[in-house]
């Protein structure tokens, strides 16, 4: 009877040491990579663009770097 109930005991103790196991999750830093190069573009090379050509491009230059100012901003918060 005693055997029972130290047994009993012993897994009692073992199952709620493990339920109270707490997880911690750690964030790392990310690494920031470095910005490509990119080619400059002379303002005499644009003269042949129609001015929604140049203003589309013009537009899609500025959406790039916004979204990868954006993309830098979420990893430095990992710092």
């Amino acid at each position: 009877m005693l055997l029972k109930t130290l047994a009993g005991t012993s897994l009692i103790l073992l199952l709620v040491g493990c339920a109270t196991t707490e997880t911690i999750f750690v964030q790392e830093p990310l690494p920031l990579p470095e910005r490509p190069v990119l080619p400059t573009v002379d303002s005499e090379e644009l003269v042949c663009l129609s001015d929604t050509v140049y203003s589309n491009l013009a537009e899609r230059d500025a959406a790039l770097r916004g979204h990868i100012g954006r993309l830098e901003d979420i990893i430095l918060t990992t710092h």
